[in-house]
C-alpha cells in the first residue's frame, strides 16, 4: 500500500472540490460522522455541517487552496497526513497553516476523511 499516493490522490480531489466551489463534492470526501475543526475550538460533525462550513469559505472567496505533505503514516484501513496548507482570499491575500487529517478505507476500497483539523498561521 502506497500511503503517500493515496493521500496525494485524496488531496487532489479535495483541492479540486474546494477550488471549484463544489461543497457537496467536498463534503462527500468525508465520512458520515466526520469531525473537523478549523482550530478555533468549534467542532463540526457530519457532512451537513462540513458542507455549511466550507460554503462559508467559498462565499468569502477562498480559492487556490493547496496542500504540501509533510508526513504520512498509518496502516491497513487507517492512514493520516500532516501537511502545510495555503490559500488565497477574495482580496488575493495569502494565508495558510498546518493541517492533519485521518482517512479510513471502506469495504468498497474508497478512502474517506474521518477527522480533519487545521490552524491558521497569523
Amino acid at each position: 500500500m502506497d500511503i503517500k499516493l493515496i493521500i496525494e490522490t485524496a488531496n487532489l480531489a479535495w483541492n479540486k472540490a474546494l477550488n471549484s466551489g463544489s461543497v457537496k463534492t467536498l463534503a462527500a470526501l468525508y465520512t458520515d460522522n466526520s469531525i473537523i475543526s478549523a482550530g478555533n475550538g468549534i467542532i463540526h460533525t457530519g457532512r451537513d455541517e462540513i458542507e455549511k462550513l466550507f460554503m462559508g469559505f467559498v462565499k468569502n472567496g477562498v480559492h487556490n487552496h493547496t496542500l504540501e505533505i509533510i508526513e504520512v503514516g498509518g496502516s491497513d484501513k487507517v492512514i493520516y497526513q500532516v501537511s502545510k496548507w495555503n490559500a488565497n482570499a477574495a482580496e488575493s491575500s495569502s494565508f495558510g497553516g498546518i493541517a492533519m487529517s485521518v482517512l479510513e478505507q471502506y469495504s468498497d476500497g474508497k478512502w474517506l476523511i474521518n477527522s480533519h483539523v487545521w490552524n491558521v498561521k497569523s
